[in-house]
Parts: structure tokens; sequence; C-alpha cells
């Protein structure tokens, strides 16, 4: 609670208006009054008769009049806009400030939202397992899909590049030597090879060599008789390719490993190399068919357990496991995003909670202080007004008695006979700053009012954000239910 005090001592003279003071030589000045107090005693007036003020008296009451009315005009016109803050900061602190509706139409949405990611999901994921279940039976499989994960696809594609890169490299050594241009022209030939051993055997263990799992239907035997071709086109191929490095071996053309200055003649009377059979085969020729074939049929097993071996097996489990992974992620997400929600909640109500006291209470205290103290302001300033206008009539009549020479004006004594010391010049309305600002009353409080509403409103606040936070944690409880009730539902 800020004190009003602590508030003077920290904001100092900006705390109110400041009245300005009218020196009472001044005012005398202005009216003449020295000369006219003289003048009107050497003609006895006022006449030892009279009930009223003396036109000079009533020209000091009416010029410190005017000096108080402009001092009021040019305090009203300061304390307007604070009684506006007043007003605005009074309806802040006031009105209600944490509302739970709103925060609760934000988790029930996002709770919304999972149950419907969830229920696609889990319809999704019964479907996939339906279908598991029944190409289970269809080719009697005891066992789970074997998918394809990133590790398992990476693994695969690094294997066949390796033999690839492998392949290329072997060939190019064993079959450079033989060639016109050396390995250069060895490399072209190696890649189209390697190509064929590696790329395409790949693609038919995957395409073809998985269908010798299913049951006997056309798709199996039509893959049998293309692999069977494919099979004896790649025998064939490398070795002819054997053939041939026999051949250029045999017409003794051929450098010594890693050399590939050769010229290869005619061989047509060591064989045919289309015609592998009429070759005499030497130690490298073998080697160079041996790396071809045992290639292709490495290939062919990287492309047959790339995936599961079953066709069509392996796509089937990864949708289902990819769904029933995102199951569990959103099963266990929803409970951390709505506490999150919970705990940025409660985090904001301490945050509004402070502001509401450090800005908008602080400023009204600021203002209402102000207004409070500018009213004691003109308390003093109205007595002084009235003090002082008392010392100049009493000065006039003072002067005024010592020249003239009749008893001096009945007005001037009470009823016992005394001369009056104070005239109350200024009337109540005048005095009391409730009446002169009347349109400031509304909002103003002593300094006491202004402890206790200050106290009062920072109790209220205090109060209001207690008890928003425990119905956010009895929120919380019934959230946490719905939260485990979902989870349950759709356990997968």
């Amino acid at each position: 609670m800020i004190k009003f005090d602590f508030l003077k001592k920290c904001l100092g003279n900006k705390m109110s208006y400041e009245f300005k003071s009218t020196k009472v030589a001044d005012v005398e000045k202005e009216i003449n009054l020295i000369t006219k107090a003289e003048s009107d005693g050497k003609n006895n007036l006022p006449s030892d008769s009279s009930e009223r003020f003396s036109i000079t008296e009533n020209e000091a009451i009416t010029k410190y009049d005017e000096k108080r009315h402009q001092a009021v005009s040019d305090a009203a016109k300061y304390l307007d806009p604070i009684k506006n803050k007043i007003i605005g900061y009074a309806s802040i602190l006031g009105k209600k400030h944490f509302f739970i509706d709103s925060f609760k139409n934000r988790v029930e949405q996002s709770l919304t939202t999972a149950d419907g990611r969830l229920s696609n999901l889990k319809n999704s994921y019964d479907n996939q397992n339906e279908e598991v279940k029944h190409f289970k039976l269809t080719h009697d499989i005891s066992r789970d899909p074997r998918s394809l994960t990133t590790l398992t696809f990476i693994g695969g594609i690094l294997f066949a590049a390796a033999l690839f890169f492998i392949e290329v490299r072997v060939n190019t050594k064993l079959l450079g030597p033989a060639m016109t241009g050396g390995e250069s022209e060895g490399q072209g030939i190696s890649f189209a090879v390697a190509a064929l051993n590696v790329i395409i055997s790949f693609l038919a263990g995957y395409f073809l060599v998985k269908n010798f799992n299913l049951r006997k239907c056309l798709k199996k035997t039509i893959s049998k008789v293309i692999l069977l071709f494919y099979s004896v086109f790649i025998i064939y191929l490398n070795w002819c390719l054997g053939a041939f490095r026999a051949i250029a071996e045999q017409k003794g053309q051929v450098v010594q490993w890693g050399q590939t200055e050769a010229v290869v003649s005619q061989a047509a009377e060591f064989g045919n190399v289309l015609y592998p059979w009429t070759v005499s085969w030497s130690f490298y020729a073998a080697v160079l068919t041996c790396v071809g074939i045992g290639f292709a049929l490495l290939s062919l097993l990287d492309g047959y357990f790339f995936d599961d071996p079953y066709p069509g097996y392996g796509s089937v489990g990864k949708n289902r496991n990819d769904n029933k992974k995102e199951i569990h992620r959103i099963r266990e997400h929803i409970g951390n995003e709505i506490n999150i929600l919970f705990k940025n909640e409660t985090q904001k109500v301490s945050e509004e909670r402070d502001l509401l006291i450090s800005e908008s209470l602080k400023q009204w205290s600021i203002n209402v202080t102000k207004l409070e103290s500018t009213f004691a302001n003109y308390r003093r300033f109205a007595k002084k007004i009235d003090d002082d206008t008392d010392h100049i009539i009493e000065e006039y009549r003072n002067i005024n008695s010592n020249f003239r020479n009749t008893p001096s004006p009945k007005y001037w004594k009470d009823k016992e006979g005394n001369m009056i010391k104070e005239f109350k010049t200024l009337s109540e309305d005048k005095i009391d700053p409730k009446l002169v600002f009347s349109d400031m009353a509304q909002v103003y409080l002593d300094k006491n009012q202004i402890e206790e509403k200050n106290k009062a409103y920072s109790n209220s606040i205090n109060e209001e954000a207690q008890n928003f936070v425990k119905e956010l944690n009895a929120y919380k409880e019934e959230t946490n239910k719905k939260i485990e009730e979902m989870r349950n539902k759709y356990h997968v």
C-alpha cells in the first residue's frame, strides 16, 4: 500500500498546485490605502453611525477577492486533468480484472483440436492395423512388418552406392589394361557395367525378388520369369567382360597391374568375346567376372532386404507405426501443452496484479493526493487572504482614527464596545475548497480516506487475483481428468 506521507515526500512540490501569495503592501499600494484612509479620516468618513464597510475597505476586500478568483481559475485548470485521471484510474481499479471464461475457451479449443487429431489418427491406425492383420493371414506371417526407417533407408542406399563405387574402381583396374584408351576408356565401360550390376540389380531385388514371397499369383510368376532372363543376362554380360580380359592377356597386350599403356590387336585366334566359352580363362579374367556377378548378387540382396521382404507389408506397417508414434506424441504432448497454458496464465495474473498495484493504484494515489494537497493549499491561501484583508482593514481604521474628530463608526466595535480585530471578509463558500471547487469535490478524499481507499483497492486486487488462481487450480484438476480420459480413449 502506498502511504500518503511517502508520496508527498517523494514528489515534493509537484504534489499540488501552489497558490501565489500577494504581498499586503502591493494591495495597499494598488488601492492607495494610506492616502484614502487619511482623507476619509479628515472627512469623518465613514460616519459614526455607519454600519457598513467603507468604500476603501470594500475596495480592499474586492481586490483580494479578484486575486483569489484568478487563483481559483488557474487552479481549476491544473486540477481538471487530475480529476480525469482520478476518475479513469478509479474506474480501472474498481472493475473486475481477471476473467476465467476466455482462458477456459483457449484450453477447450486445445483439447478439442487434440481430440480431433487423435480421432483421425486412431481411425487411420485401426484401418492400417486391420490391413496388417489381413496381410499376416493372407501370407501366413506371424511377425510384424520390418518397416523402412530413416536409418535403414540411408544404410541401404549407402551400401548400394559403396558397391557401385567399389565395382567401378575394381573393374577399371582390371579392365583398363585391356583397352586401347587405358583406364580412362575402361572406366566408361565399368560405369555402364556397374550400373547394370548394382543399380538394376538393386531394383530387381526390390521389385522382383520380393514377389517370390507372395502366394501363387500371376505377379509372382511374371517376376520369376523376368528375374530369370535378367540373371542370365547379368551372368552372360560379366562372362563376356572376363573373356575380353582373357583374350587381351593371351595376346600379350596387358601391362602390369596399375598400368594402362596398351594396344589390343585382333583376337580372333584366341576366341570370341561373344562366345566366352570359347576363350581360355586367366586368373584376372575370372576375378573380373566374379566381381561383377558377386556385386550384382549383393545388390540384389540389398534391394530385397530394403524395406520388408514382403512387398507392400513394410509400407502398411510404416504408416501404421507412424500414426502410432504420432498418437503417443500427442497423448504425451497435450498434457505439457495444457500445463504450459496454466503456468503462463498464473504468471500473467501475477504480472497484471503487480502492474495494477505498481501503476494504476500508484497513479490514482498520486493524483488523488495532488487534489488533497491542492485543497489544503487553498485553505491556507484563503486563510492568508482573510488575514491580509483583516490587516489592511485594521491599518485603514488605525490611520482613519488618527485624522477624524468624531467617534469611530459603530460597526468598528463589537457589542461590548471593543474594537473588532477579525472581520470575516471571506464567507465559508469562498474558504471551503469543496465549495469553491465543487466539481472536484466528488473525487476529493482527505488523508485518512486516501490511505483507507488505497488499502481497500490493494486488498481487492490481491483478493481477486487469489480467487482467480483458486479457480485456475480447480479448473486444472478438471482438465487433468479430461486429459487422462483422452489418453485412455486413444491408447494404442
